[in-house]
């Protein structure tokens, strides 16, 4: 990651300041994980190391994740209506990040809201914090534009989404690829890319050219993970999209839409039950809203 802090001593001078600012603040018993090296770090960076604007800005996450409890949320969306959204965790990359992947043609809905959007995503990343090596913090993000419509382009709900994901999720996002992009998603862009951090612009790869997607997928994915992508985005790409890409959160042996192989074997073949009805283990990890209940059906 780069940073401008100066010497590898330097930087821990400055993180040991900021830990020392913020050590009086209390996090919730059941987030003993968020106030970590890492943390600290990932904070200084998104303020370009001003430790008394990253102090700031980590001291409102903390009373956000206080009032907001977001290792807590899941999307009532999604569980009120299946397929409302279609970004899911669908395997890990060469470095151990977490892949979501999201396409508009699998949405039930286009005519999402920042409420939703945001419940959603906090989601996903929260579940993907609990699945990521101790050396990883980051995740990578696979947009499909296949099926985008104006209903879309709401540029106050990519405010929305983009204030929670800047102001209490710093330097989370590793890299936005986009795919089947068209004129649409291009104006769109062009509007909301002033409000989005230039960090973050910068890990944003949008292409036409299929070699340089192809180059792209080549060098941050498995080859396994590289052929379910290839896969699922031709199979949402078809018109009309099949019922069975529809329903992305159903088994499907010809195609499992759920995710890679080594995903569903880590993480859904291995999904606890009982563990999950009961609450069992507040840090457990949650896939799709709709994959859970999915799976908790036919145990039942």
């Amino acid at each position: 990651m780069a940073t401008n802090g100066g010497s590898e001593e330097e930087e821990l001078v400055k993180i040991k300041e900021l830990e020392e600012r913020v050590k009086d603040l209390n996090t919730d018993d059941d987030d003993p994980g968020f106030l970590t090296h890492q943390t600290y770090r990932r904070y200084l960076v998104a303020r370009d190391w001003n430790i008394d604007a990253a102090e700031k800005m980590l001291k409102a996450s903390i009373i956000w994740r206080h009032e907001t409890k977001p290792h807590h949320v899941t999307c009532t969306f999604c569980d009120n209506t299946p397929g409302f959204h279609s970004m899911r965790h669908i395997g890990d990359d060469k470095l151990g990040r977490p892949v979501l992947y999201a396409n508009f043609a699998q949405c039930q809905t286009q005519h999402n809201t920042a409420e939703d959007s945001i419940q959603h995503i906090i989601y996903l990343i929260e579940n993907a914090k609990r699945i990521m090596p101790s050396d990883v913090y980051q995740y990578v993000w696979v947009m499909d534009f296949t099926g985008m419509k104006v209903a879309s382009c709401s540029p106050r709900q990519a405010r929305g989404v983009e204030q929670i994901v800047s102001n209490h999720y710093p330097e989370r996002l590793g890299c936005f690829i986009g795919v089947n992009h068209g004129a649409l998603f291009q104006a769109f862009w062009s509007t909301v890319k002033h409000f989005v951090p230039p960090a973050t612009v910068k890990k944003v790869h949008v292409h036409r050219s299929q070699d340089k997607i192809d180059a792209l997928f080549s060098e941050l994915f498995s080859e396994e993970l590289k052929q379910w992508l290839y896969d699922e985005i031709r199979l949402n790409h078809q018109h009309p999209i099949s019922i069975q890409q529809k329903e992305f959160w159903k088994f499907d042996k010809t195609h499992d839409s759920r995710g890679c192989s080594s995903y569903i074997s880590k993480y859904i073949d291995t999904f606890n039950v009982d563990n999950y009805i009961n609450n069992k283990c507040v840090s457990m990890y949650l896939p799709h809203p709709n994959i859970i209940t999915d799976i908790v059906n036919a145990e039942q």
